[in-house]
């Protein structure tokens, strides 16, 4: 606009018969001066102009580039929830939730960078940290304990991954697709079991059974023949979408179906501590209700002034717990009967391995027997040579880190969750996810990085 201003007044400077009253009226410097002037002014607007222009281009350019790249990484979180609970019946698909779930990061580098330089300051010297302390242990573990390459940079990539994804941008969609894939999942579990009920016999269990186990996708168990536990590849979300999607979800009639179909698939998943953690949840929920909720704080201020109320209410609790413990005890008193036949000595057979690897000698103790390290014992519950899923994954990152660095990323991730989350339901949220995470191998893999 300025530069077509510019050259209408100059065309009309030329063009208008004062020009020839001036012409006679001044000395021919003096407008030659007055020229030059109109002239300089009409190419340095011109020049804002094209600089204007050129912004503007580059603003454009700018915002494609990054939807695109947003795109790209939606895509490819998809694709990573998809390839991690789809591997039933598609086994090839194991090979894409690593590469797809680093192209989720890398896709994502700008608003990584964005969010990183918006942190307060506490956030980025404690990230920072934990990157050099982390490139130190990767150097230390192949160049003083010669660990395996790839298994020091596979943990060593996960653990600054857990970090990072503090600083993804909190999409909506994200949440979308992690909740309909999980139903997707609870479907799958729900349909297997139902035709398993329907139309199964005991050896077709035992023929899927050992079909699935030589995989190395899960086991699939009954104890009654009545009720078959699908512990497949893929659960683990289970839970925690449930939890979420009791939140994250606005309509109701979406949010019960949804709910109802985790709800149940988590408990055809047939894990113990999943069930563990939702009641954990709820739990701890109705305490912050309490607590949070002033009428309530009032109602139990109210109550626990009158002795007899006080009695009252205190052997209605008791009596409710009394009925929970007797219809509850049998089914838990069996479960942990088998389980302590294998699954739990086997737990503290790990331990027992770990640590003892661990306290070697006190730099071991302090800075670990480096990334991706292994143990090489035989016990009699399993052949750790060449081993590195563990269930109790914490007592292996302890191991292979030591316990300085440990307590340093036990720390930021405190910090970080506070600092980024700021919401009491998403803290209880992940609390009941670490609960069941903590007994299965689910604290230090791509399930974490991806709730």
């Amino acid at each position: 606009t300025k530069i077509l201003l510019t050259r209408l007044l100059y065309k009309n400077f030329e063009n208008n018969n004062l020009f020839l009253k001036w012409k006679t009226r001044f000395k021919q410097r003096k407008l030659k001066i007055k020229m030059f002037y109109y002239l300089k002014k009409l190419f340095r607007d011109a020049k804002d102009f094209k600089f204007f222009l050129q912004e503007e281009f580059a603003i454009k350019n700018q915002r494609f580039f990054l939807s695109v790249l947003s795109l790209l990484s939606v895509l490819s979180f998809f694709l990573c929830v998809f390839a991690l609970t789809r591997q039933i019946p598609f086994l090839q698909l194991s090979k894409l939730i690593s590469i797809s779930l680093i192209f989720v990061f890398v896709f994502s580098v700008p608003f990584l960078i964005k969010k990183f330089m918006e942190s307060d300051k506490t956030i980025k010297y404690l990230f920072i940290l934990n990157i050099v302390c982390l490139t130190i242990l990767l150097l230390y573990s192949i160049v003083s304990k010669h660990n395996s390459i790839s298994l020091a940079i596979r943990f060593y990539s996960v653990l600054v991954l857990l970090l990072s994804a503090f600083f993804l941008p909190p999409k909506k969609i994200y949440v979308n697709i992690f909740i309909l894939l999980a139903v997707l999942q609870s479907i799958l579990l729900i349909g297997f079991e139902i035709y398993i009920l329907l139309f199964g016999d005991p050896e077709f269990a035992g023929y899927i059974r050992s079909t699935v186990m030589n995989l190395g996708l899960g086991d699939i168990y009954t104890f009654n023949n009545y009720f078959y536990r699908i512990q497949i590849k893929g659960n683990p979300i289970l839970p925690v979408a449930f939890l979420i999607s009791l939140f994250a979800i606005q309509s109701k009639r979406l949010k019960i179906s949804a709910a109802s179909l985790l709800l149940v698939g988590t408990i055809v998943a047939g894990n113990f501590a999943f069930i563990l953690a939702i009641i954990f949840f709820f739990g701890m929920y109705l305490v912050i209700l309490f607590f949070s909720n002033k009428k309530v704080s009032a109602f139990l201020r109210n109550i626990f002034k009158n002795r007899t109320k006080t009695i009252l209410v205190s052997g209605i609790i008791l009596l409710f717990l009394c009925i929970c413990v007797i219809v509850i005890y049998p089914y838990v008193y069996h479960l942990i009967k088998m389980k302590m036949e294998l699954s739990i000595p086997t737990r503290f057979d790990q331990v027992f391995h770990l640590i003892n690897d661990l306290l070697e000698n006190p730099i071991s103790l302090l800075f670990g027997q480096g990334l991706g390290n292994l143990i090489n014992v035989i016990s009699d519950y399993r052949d750790y040579r060449n081993y590195y899923y563990f269930e109790l994954q914490t007592f292996y990152i302890l191991n292979q880190v030591g316990i300085l660095y440990f307590l340093l990323f036990l720390i930021t991730n405190v910090i970080f969750v506070i600092k980024f989350w700021k919401n009491k339901f998403i803290y209880l949220i992940y609390l009941s996810y670490i609960v069941y995470a903590f007994t299965n191998p689910y604290l230090f893999d791509t399930t974490n990085i991806l709730v």
